[in-house]
């Protein structure tokens, strides 16, 4: 499977849809919540922004755009919140498949900054 696997996002705008908040998983054997954190230990957040191209062309409108989570490795700026157009720092993208045949592909970025 790819993981890591680095992404260009230039030519895309990304919006906070959804703020970042540290990222939890339900243990399998206590059925507890528990925080995500990376192999250094350190807490991972998670966030959604929606992307859109940006227009290539006077005058045309851009494509449709998508929401999508993403994954970050540092604490984000406190400044980061709903509605603030924001640049992925490192993005990456790794592919996934799950015991129950889930499968898809995650977004990874080591940090977040207002774009601008």
């Amino acid at each position: 499977m790819l993981k890591n696997v680095p992404v260009v996002l230039e030519g895309y705008k990304a919006r906070v849809v959804e703020e970042p908040v540290m990222k939890s998983y339900k243990n399998r054997d206590t059925g507890k919540a528990e925080i995500a954190t990376g192999q250094d230990g350190a807490p991972l957040y998670e966030m959604s922004v929606f992307m859109k191209a940006v227009p290539t062309e006077e005058g045309k409108r851009a494509p449709k755009g998508f929401e999508m989570k993403v994954t970050l490795e540092a604490e984000p700026p406190a400044d980061v919140v709903e509605g603030e157009l924001v640049a992925l720092v490192n993005p990456r993208i790794s592919q996934y498949h799950l015991d129950n045949g889930a499968q898809g592909v995650t977004l990874k970025a080591t940090g977040v900054t207002l774009a601008g």
